[in-house]
């Protein structure tokens, strides 16, 4: 792959997750759906799983109506990478931290600290999300330190 060629790529696969999370940041899944890959499968940080770009979508319709998911906003602009695995599959890794979040018990995160992992495949001209996985940062140890 030339230099260019990459610098082409690498701004296609970065506008999938800019279009990503802009709908995140708006709470609007319009549009959302053409950035998966039909047989996509989406897992978040409590375990949900959902396989195919219409369920992918149709949980998050319903997680962006929420009111209490909708409370959180981002705190500062996201992070990410992005690593090239051949000429049609890339690996994102992003980082975002989201304050003000109800949780189901009533409560309010002060921050949620949020990594995820989206597997891309390039199918018919086009990135697409093909594999995404949420984790939650936590703060508990389990190595212990000398």
């Amino acid at each position: 792959m030339t230099d260019q060629h990459h610098e082409s790529e690498e701004a296609a696969v970065g506008e999938v997750l800019m279009r990503l999370g802009q709908a995140f940041a708006r709470g609007d899944t319009a549009g959302i759906g053409e950035l998966y890959a039909e047989d996509a499968d989406w897992t978040n940080a409590f375990g949900t799983s959902r396989h195919g770009r219409d369920a992918i979508v149709d949980y998050l319709e319903k997680l962006f109506a929420d009111k209490r998911f909708a409370a959180g906003r981002l705190r500062g602009r996201p992070e990410g990478s992005i690593r090239f695995l051949g000429h049609a599959v890339a690996v994102a890794k992003t980082y975002a931290e989201r304050e003000g979040q109800e949780t189901v018990e009533g409560g309010t995160l002060p921050v949620r600290r949020n990594h995820s992992l989206k597997v891309l495949e390039k199918r018919d001209g086009h990135w697409r999300i093909v594999s995404e996985m949420y984790m939650d940062a936590r703060d508990e140890e389990t190595l212990v330190r000398d």
